[in-house]
């Protein structure tokens, strides 16, 4: 049987949408989220270290621990990382695009 990359057995696929390459393309977006979002907090925090004036080492990265001001911007980071990648699931327009009365301006007709 062919096994998860951790090493943990498979399950059948879950099924989400009545597509499911629809299914495997969100997961591979999220994947690519989660990757992403993991690596913005690890530099994140390897700037914190930074700006503490703190040696920078893999163990200093992992055993980092915020303080209350870091904590809040980490978190703020995430939920905003979070809010923008759910915002397309709402299914409104992403783009204002111009304002009215800036239109006219570039119409040469």
């Amino acid at each position: 049987m062919t096994q998860h990359p951790t090493g943990l057995p498979l399950k059948a696929e879950q099924t989400f949408f009545g597509d499911a390459s629809t299914d495997r393309l969100l997961a591979m977006v999220m994947t690519l989220a989660a990757e992403l979002h993991v690596t913005r907090d690890r530099l994140a925090t390897l700037e914190m270290l930074l700006e503490r004036g703190q040696p920078v080492t893999r163990g200093a990265l992992d055993r980092f621990t915020p303080d209350p001001a870091e904590k809040d911007a980490l978190d703020t980071a995430r939920q905003t990382f979070s809010d923008a990648l759910m915002f397309c699931t709402l299914g409104v327009e992403a783009s204002l695009g111009a304002p009215d009365e800036g239109v006219g301006k570039f119409d040469k007709s």
